[in-house]
């Protein structure tokens, strides 16, 4: 330890004396490790970490693709959802489980302590706290008991969160009532601070037992309906078993259940009754619980993991030609401690301690410039965001992160610096000849071109990835969306969680239309039951009045609207008519379709008149009339294709409950907020409102995602050309200083200074050209890994590649140019002299 001690106060000392060389190694570091550990901490919480439960490895998450005829309610994929009688049978008759779990999220009205607001509910099995080995941390979670009648068990557990955030943490909260969508419940526990349910970014507010569905979607009460899918399925293995040993074990279990359901579908050909009877279930991993945030966001995390570490290989390559560099300036100083006594150990052990203490500093630095980054791109996110909701932050698995860089970073590439000042033979060193000198600086130049071109590939990769990204964005900003954004604000009410019936909620949405329209400013007002741009999705097979035998139409998305929608929209009308206010329940049900619908579904006719259904059977009479056909909007995402739309009343659906309002207005629509949600509190004080934001607002939240990836890779591209702009001009003017004789020697005898310039310019050329043709390649091994989550953007973009090869041409020659620029006017004399 003493020894250890005195190599810490040498290093100290002699970092004291070189402040300009510690700040750049301190800095550079700090950089590199900051970038990666703020991405690290949001690939940790999205993608790695576990779920706070007992023995996670042992979950699994089910799923059954192919055929399947009904209703389905999903928030991602749509084979991962089941029925309820589906559920129950799978965990009476499975015996691989150890235990089977449902669950299914839900829109909560939480009234209590005077106040409404929107909460996230989870549907839950009652023994859902006990398979997963969740314990209460007040009070006690739900149980069997609490799940076995319908309608019979008001009782809620709250989340650790929510709990603290809506009341306080306050502890006398258990056994007192909340009303919850129009209904009395009892607290009865709060989880963990840990949990928050099974899927991050979508933490759940409160916990209700899966038998109070009826009271929570009084709408939708499908408890026992076999063809609708809505409950996801979460296993937990018995001890030993593998997944694939279980999945072959189910085959027996789940084949009978499918014979038992299939007298229940109807108008289906044989070979698609094949298809479903040869479903089997699958099961995925679940220690990370469901992946919709991570099946989104996922693939672009891991690439920004990806060019953030090429960032750091390029500090620590600037690093290591610092390193080299100040090895060669210190030759004469390591010659006379090696002459008075100094063991090569002794000088390995300081110089391997000395880089150790500058990386450290810099992964603490990096700590603070992550927490910086990491809140920054949290605070771009809305605050109702998924990304915003998961709760990233710089916790000790970051911390570790960030140490074990800044070790494996001072270890990597400060051992080899220190072990060739080891070797140094300390009597040609101090004659001035040899190793000591002239042949050390020729192989750190030697070093520190490789790492430099070396840096070049690397800088070259970004560039190229963050013109892809860049590409990807612009062709997304030329969408043609089918609407105009500009002047329009949406808000949404959800009148159902406050006890309405559908013909309330109606009358409520006429009588809010009038009043928003007599506000100064509003041209127009509509509303819808789903949002735009909002990625909720509706829909499902249809029956065409009059389609030849054997057509079966695509699936069919649907939305139901009021009047003016398209107008409020911008949406133009190719035919017929809009849906009216005389479009209510006592009138024939009606639609107006979109231009793809037109096409696909009634080919070669006119679609005005015709009649269709939803779902399919012989049983389903066509009786919803087509009136009109507008211009093919987005209405899910912005890089979705044309899909077949039907739009019908929100007047004629008998379980309207949320509408989706829009307003435009002749000025700026953010000013009417207030108004708008007087209005509505005028018409009922205990109404929440939710996801108040102008339409270009919301346009560009669809997009944040797109657009940081852009302003990352470019953030990363920039930095990295930075870094190898410096390294060029370190080694240019390392090898200038190196060959001041041969130069000055060459001007002596006549050489131009252009001819001085080239043959400096020579050496960058040399590292342009052979990073290219290592990077080139390289980054288009990135490109095609990247490719699937870039729009309209192909792998071998030649414009993308070509530009950003010019790119780092002109860092090179800039970054080259002032060591040409000074050789070039060296004085022969003074350089002849100082030889």
């Amino acid at each position: 330890m003493s020894f250890l001690r005195q190599d810490l106060r040498y290093a100290f000392r002699t970092l004291r004396r070189s402040p300009a060389f510690a700040a750049a190694a301190i800095a550079t570091l700090a950089l590199g490790i900051g970038a990666n550990a703020a991405i690290f901490a949001l690939v940790d919480r999205v993608l790695i970490q576990e779920l706070p439960v007992r023995n996670p490895g042992e979950l699994v998450l089910l799923r059954s693709p192919g055929p399947r005829q009904g209703n389905t309610q999903s928030d991602g994929d749509d084979t991962a959802c089941f029925s309820y009688p589906m559920y129950r049978d799978l965990k009476d008759r499975a015996t691989v489980f150890a235990g089977l779990v449902g669950e299914q999220p839900f829109d909560a009205s939480v009234a209590a302590r005077g106040s409404t607001e929107f909460a996230r509910g989870e549907l839950v099995t009652g023994n859902y706290f006990g398979v997963l080995g969740v314990p209460p941390s007040l009070g006690r979670v739900l149980g069997p008991g609490d799940d076995r009648t319908p309608g019979a068990h008001p009782v809620a557990v709250l989340s650790y969160g929510y709990w603290s955030r809506r009341f306080g943490a306050d502890r006398s909260i258990l056994d007192q009532t909340i009303v919850l969508n129009g209904h009395p419940f009892t607290i009865v526990g709060v989880t963990p601070p840990s949990f928050e349910g099974i899927q991050a970014g979508r933490p759940a507010d409160l916990f209700v037992p899966m038998m109070m569905k009826p009271q929570m979607t009084p709408f939708w009460d499908v408890l026992e309906d076999p063809k609708s899918y809505w409950i996801q399925i979460v296993g937990r293995l018995k001890p030993g078993l593998s997944r694939a040993e279980a999945e072959r074990e189910l085959v027996p279990t789940y084949r009978p259940l499918l014979e038992e359901f299939l007298p229940k579908i109807e108008n289906w050909n044989d070979n698609t009754k094949k298809e479903f009877l040869a479903r089997r279930l699958l099961l995925q991993p679940g220690s990370h619980g469901r992946r919709v945030l991570q099946d989104g966001i996922g693939k672009p995390l891991v690439s920004l993991m990806g060019m953030v570490g090429l960032v750091l290989l390029i500090a620590c390559s600037n690093l290591a030609g610092l390193l080299a560099a100040r090895g060669a300036a210190r030759q004469r100083e390591y010659g006379i401690r090696l002459a008075i006594g100094a063991t090569r150990r002794h000088l390995l052990r300081q110089s391997v301690v000395e880089c150790l203490l500058f990386t450290l500093a810099g992964g603490a630095l990096g700590i603070l410039i992550a927490a910086w980054i990491l809140h920054g791109l949290l605070s771009a996110f809305p605050a109702d965001a998924d990304m915003r909701l998961i709760a990233a932050q710089i916790d000790p698995r970051v911390f570790f992160f960030a140490g074990l860089l800044s070790l494996l970073a001072g270890i990597l590439f400060g051992v080899g610096p220190a072990y060739r000042a080891a070797r140094l033979d300390p009597a040609r060193t101090l004659a001035g000849q040899g190793r000591g000198t002239v042949s050390a600086g020729r192989e750190a130049l030697r070093f520190r071109a490789w790492l430099v071109t070396a840096q070049v590939a690397l800088t070259l990769v970004l560039l190229v990835a963050a013109g892809l990204f860049a590409r990807s964005l612009s062709n997304l900003a030329r969408v043609n969306l089918g609407v105009r954004p500009e002047n329009v604000i949406g808000f949404t009410i959800a009148p159902k969680l406050n006890g309405y019936s559908a013909e309330r909620t109606a009358n409520l949405a006429r009588r809010l239309t009038e009043n928003l329209k007599a506000l100064p400013g509003v041209r127009s007002v509509s509303a819808a039951q789903l949002s735009s741009f909002t990625n909720s999705d509706s829909g499902g097979s249809v029956t065409i009045e009059g389609a030849p035998p054997g057509f079966e139409p695509p699936r069919v998305r649907r939305n139901r609207v009021g009047p003016d929608y398209f107008a409020t929209l911008g949406v133009p009308f190719l035919a017929g008519r809009d849906i009216a206010w005389t479009d209510d329940a006592n009138a024939p049900r009606v639609a107006v379709i979109n231009e793809t619908m037109a096409k696909k579904l009634f080919p070669g006719r006119n679609p005005i008149g015709a009649r269709f259904a939803s779902g399919g059977g012989p049983n389903v009479r066509p009786d919803i009339e087509i009136i009109g056909i507008v211009r093919s909007m987005k209405n899910g995402q912005v890089s979705e294709p044309d899909l077949p739309f039907a739009y019908l009343s929100y007047l004629q659906y008998e379980k309207l409950g949320e509408l989706t309002f829009y307003v435009r207005s002749d000025r700026d629509p953010a000013t009417l907020a207030s108004a708008l949600r007087t209005e509505v509190k005028r018409l009922d004080p205990e109404l929440p409102i939710d996801n108040m934001k102008t339409m270009t607002a919301q346009l560009s939240e669809s997009l944040l995602t797109d657009r940081l990836m852009v302003f990352l890779s470019a953030a990363f591209g920039v930095l990295a050309a930075l870094l190898a702009a410096i390294g060029i001009y370190g080694v240019l003017s390392f090898a200038v200083e190196q060959r001041r004789r041969e130069i000055g020697v060459r001007i002596a005898l006549g050489a131009d200074p252009q001819s001085v310039r080239r043959l400096v310019l020579g050496e960058v050329v040399r590292f342009l050209l052979v990073g290219g043709l290592i990077g080139l390649p390289a980054a288009y091994v990135l490109a095609r890994i990247v490719e699937s989550i870039l729009f309209g953007v192909k792998a071998a973009d030649a414009a993308v590649f070509a530009a950003g090869a010019l790119l780092m041409v002109a860092v090179g020659l800039l970054a080259a140019y002032p060591p040409a620029r000074r050789a070039a006017r060296l004085d022969p004399l003074e350089a002849l002299r100082s030889e």
